[in-house]
């Protein structure tokens, strides 16, 4: 089959468009942290590989390999992905999207009754113009995103809070992010428990074992113990709301809980 006219500043423009919203739907779905230049660069890697359409045909296994190989380039790229489950979640996910936006393209070239639809080593081509082309993708994010509202996928508005955490004299301050999946508790008192890197509370803990519990935690990864404190005084500012649980545990993790977003992992149950 004749490649059809192709101009390159609108492959290329048209890709780092549709790039750009499709991996930003991902990053609102999965709850990820979104950095603006971060999706741009992934967004531009993708539109630069738009131009293997302009190839000799390949081997059907290739552009499925390199299509892959692309996909967790390009989250690598856009999202801070901390575990290795996270990242098979961003690529499923990236997959997801991406056929409900090709699905909504689809949709579109059929009810307009454009001339053709072309593809080649897995990149596809629609006859549309480019205005068409971008505010459909715009449309199709507007899609994505009202489909996590009517599944309960919405982030919520207050996904993050502020933690002021004493003891004795010391003061620490750090961010810390709701965690629906942090259910720790303290094993003998079940008072819930704020997952913190050990940098963010370096001043308070024990410098001994007395007065310090073990948490017990798992994962897919694996599990173990946490050496946990309680503080002395502990409020949550969140969502224009303070919080002044009676009972919690400070657990310190060795291990960076993300690539400088927050610094603690909150159990929801502090804000009840």
């Amino acid at each position: 089959m004749a490649l059809p006219v192709v101009y390159i500043d609108v492959l290329l423009g048209v890709n780092l468009f549709v790039n750009y919203f499709l991996l930003l739907a991902v990053g609102r779905f999965l709850h990820l942290a979104v950095r603006r230049l971060r999706l741009l660069a992934g967004a531009a890697v993708g539109a630069v590989f738009s131009l293997s359409i302009l190839l000799p045909p390949l081997p059907a296994v290739l552009p499925l390999l390199f299509r892959l190989a692309l996909s967790l380039l390009l989250i690598l790229i856009s999202f801070p992905i901390p575990t290795g489950k996270r990242l098979v979640q961003a690529v499923l996910a990236f997959y997801l999207v991406s056929f409900a936006f090709a699905g909504f393209f689809l949709a579109l070239w059929l009810l307009t009754s454009a001339e053709g639809i072309f593809v080649r080593n897995s990149i596809v081509y629609f006859d549309l113009s480019p205005l068409v082309f971008l505010l459909s993708s715009v449309l199709a994010y507007a899609v994505v995103r009202l489909l996590q509202r009517i599944t309960g996928r919405e982030e919520p508005p207050a996904l993050t809070c502020r933690v002021e955490v004493r003891r004795g004299s010391a003061r620490a301050v750090f961010t810390a992010r709701v965690d629906t999946g942090n259910s720790l508790t303290e094993p003998f008192s079940g008072a819930p428990v704020i997952v913190a890197e050990k940098g963010a509370v370096a001043g308070l803990r024990p410098s001994t074992a007395e007065g310090c519990r073990l948490v017990p935690f798992h994962t897919v990864s694996g599990g173990g113990l946490l050496r946990a404190f309680r503080p002395d005084s502990l409020v949550i500012s969140c969502g224009g709301r303070a919080f002044q649980p009676a009972e919690a545990y400070i657990a310190v993790s060795e291990q960076p809980l993300s690539a400088g977003e927050f610094s603690a992992l909150l159990n929801p149950a502090l804000l009840e």
